[in-house]
This record gives structure tokens, C-alpha cells and sequence, in this order.
């Protein structure tokens, strides 16, 4: 049988259930295009708000650690001005000490000259062959002590002692043909031309004797005077020529300190020095003024200053002074007081003068 048609009642019917159906989807849509657009504002809202809370926190923490700070700064500046009495007895006797230690350095500096521009000295004996000859005996070591006179080493003496023997034959001829010509001198048999030139001739041989028995002697080096061997270049078996250096012998010491022109207002021959050896810290050594130098130090320069063409600028000029060791004072340290070493020097000038300057200490073993 054929279907039934559908009566225009359910086909409304079914028109409006489908339009229906078309209405809600659509209005879903509206709503999630509608919604959508709240949600995002909704997140960058509370996006926003996070940050503010978050700068916020920012703001009460750092407003908290200056709060700290500061409050840390006050409790140092209350502790920093707290006096206790042992603080304040303490910085009393601190200020006491500073004030005598000022009043003892003014007093010093009142009645002293001092001068760090001093050094020691000596006399620097060189000693040097008058002949030429080989070394056979060397009697002295580095550094030792040797008196006036003893024998520093000894040359070959053969070639001179031969040279002695042939000067002393020939004066012996000499000396018996003058002795038979005096004898015959009242006689006419000899005339005094003959007479003069045999005494000539003995007396050159005598002359050639004594200066051939010189040579021989100079074959002996002796010391010239008390003191140290220093700087020694000779050794046995080494061939020495006329003039050349062998070694030194220093025979004394003293301190030669370049004062001040304007230091020597009360400074005088005889005033008691103190002395001060880099070389040894630990000792203090006395000394006396002993002379002035008759010129300041670039008066004796290789090149004086001339202070009369050009412009003029002026220096003060440094004066040495001679100040000789107390031999008493020096006494155990003879052999360390060498020339060359740095000195400070201090001139008592309220010092009672002494009444006869010490003269330049003469060094002992």
C-alpha cells in the first residue's frame, strides 16, 4: 500500500522543530563568541592585578630593608659615640703619651744637628812594587791585621843580588885606586886631573852600590803603617811590575758627615757626636768634631758651580765635617768599621766641649 502522506499539521510541525534546532545552535555560537571575548579580559584583569600585588611586595620589602638599614646605622652611630670611663681613661693616657713623646722630640731637635749624609772613611794605603820580579813568598791572608813594618810578601831577589855583587867589586876597585892616588896627591908625580877622576870614579861606584843594595831591598814589601789588608791581587808565582797594585792597607777610620750650611751656626771643633752605623743597629758609638773642611763640596768638584752668568737659583750648600771615633767606644768592633758605610750623626750642642779633640783613633788588633 502506498504511504500515507503527512497532514500540513505534523509538517509544521517538523518545519518548526528543525528551525529549532537552527535557532539554538546559533544562539550557542552567539554565547561563545559573546563569552570568549569576557574570559580574555577576565585573565589580563587578573594578569594585571598579580603584577600590582607582586609591585607591591616589592615596595613593602624594600621600604622594610631601609627601614633596617636604617635602623642598623643608627644602633652603630649610638654605639660609635658610647664613652665608657675605661675608653675615656684610656684615651687620656694615649693623649699624655703622645704629648711627652712631641715635647722629648722638640727638646732633641732644639738641642741637636743631625744629618743622615755621612759616611766612614779612612786612610787607603796602595801598595805596588818598585821592580819588577815573581812572587816567592807571600806572608799575609784577606783582612788580616798587620803592623808598621811587617813583611807583606817577598819578590825573587837572584837578578839584584847579582847586580849588588857587581857594584860592590866595582867599588872596590874604585876604592883601592882612590886610596893609592890620595896617597900620591902631595907627590908631582900625579897631577890633580888625574887625581879628580879617580875620586869621580869611586864615588859613582859607590853610588851604583848603594842603588843596586835599594834594588835588592825593594824585593821586601813591607807595611807602611798599622792596619787591615784589603783588596789583594797578588798571589805566589805571579809576576809584579814597578807600580802595580798589589793591595790596600786601611789604617784608620773616621766619619766624614756633609752638614748643612745653615747647620753650622752653633756647631764647634771638640763637640760630642753620637753615632749611628746602618752597618750595626744595635750599637751607638760617641765622637768628636774634630775640623771642618776648609770649602763646601762643589768647591772641590771636578766641576765648580759658576753662579755668575745665567739666572741664579740658590741651594744650600753641604760642608763636610770631620768627626773622629771615640776609641773607647770602638774598641770590640775594629773590624767592622770599614770605609764606605752609611752613618747617621747627631752633634750634641749643649754638650760640655771636649778639651782636647780626639785625634784619629789608631786601629789595634
Amino acid at each position: 500500500m502506498p504511504d500515507p502522506q503527512p497532514t500540513d499539521q505534523q509538517s509544521n510541525g517538523r518545519s518548526d522543530a528543525s528551525s529549532g534546532t537552527t535557532e539554538g545552535d546559533q544562539a550557542r555560537e552567539q554565547k561563545v563568541i559573546v563569552v570568549a571575548p569576557h574570559a580574555e579580559i577576565h585573565i589580563e584583569e587578573k594578569g594585571k592585578s598579580d603584577d600590582k600585588e607582586g609591585g607591591d611586595k616589592k615596595d613593602s620589602d624594600s621600604k622594610e630593608g631601609d627601614d633596617d638599614k636604617k635602623e642598623g646605622k643608627d644602633g652603630k652611630e649610638k654605639k660609635k659615640f658610647h664613652w665608657t670611663p675605661l675608653k675615656i681613661l684610656l684615651a687620656v693616657i694615649v693623649g699624655i703619651a703622645v704629648l711627652i713623646i712631641a715635647i722629648i722630640y722638640i727638646l732633641y731637635a732644639m738641642s741637636h744637628e743631625t744629618t743622615d749624609d755621612a759616611y766612614t772613611t779612612g786612610f787607603i794605603h796602595q801598595i805596588s812594587s818598585r821592580v819588577t820580579s815573581n812572587v816567592i813568598e807571600l806572608d799575609i791572608v784577606d783582612n788580616q791585621f798587620v803592623k808598621e813594618g811587617q813583611v807583606l810578601l817577598r819578590l825573587d831577589p837572584r837578578d839584584f843580588q847579582v847586580q849588588v855583587d857587581k857594584a860592590q867589586a866595582d867599588y872596590d876597585k874604585a876604592r883601592a885606586d882612590f886610596d893609592r892616588v890620595d896617597a900620591l896627591k902631595d907627590d908631582v908625580a900625579i897631577s890633580k886631573q888625574d887625581y879628580d877622576q879617580t875620586k869621580a870614579t869611586f864615588e859613582v861606584a859607590a853610588a851604583q852600590l848603594e842603588d843596586a843594595k835599594n834594588q835588592l831591598s825593594y824585593c821586601t814589601i813591607v807595611a807602611p803603617s798599622d792596619g787591615f789588608i784589603g783588596n789583594r791581587t797578588v798571589d805566589v808565582g805571579n809576576r809584579v811590575t814597578v807600580g802595580g797594585a798589589l793591595m790596600t792597607v786601611v789604617q784608620d777610620v773616621w766619619v766624614l758627615a756633609n752638614y748643612k750650611e745653615t747647620q753650622l751656626g752653633k756647631m764647634k771643633e771638640g763637640q760630642q757626636v753620637e753615632i749611628m752605623v746602618d752597618a750595626i743597629p744595635s750599637q751607638k758609638f760617641r765622637g768628636y768634631i774634630n775640623s771642618f773642611s776648609p770649602g763646601t763640596g762643589s768647591t772641590f768638584a771636578l766641576l765648580p758651580p759658576d753662579n755668575a752668568t745665567g739666572n741664579f737659583t740658590k741651594i744650600v750648600q753641604r760642608v763636610p765635617v770631620k768627626i773622629v771615633f771615640d776609641p773607647d767606644s770602638i774598641r770590640d768592633f775594629h773590624n767592622r768599621l770599614v770605609p764606605g758605610l752609611s752613618v747617621e750623626t747627631a752633634v750634641d750642642l749643649n754638650a760640655p766641649l771636649v778639651q782636647e779633640p780626639a785625634e784619629v783613633s789608631k786601629l789595634s788588633h
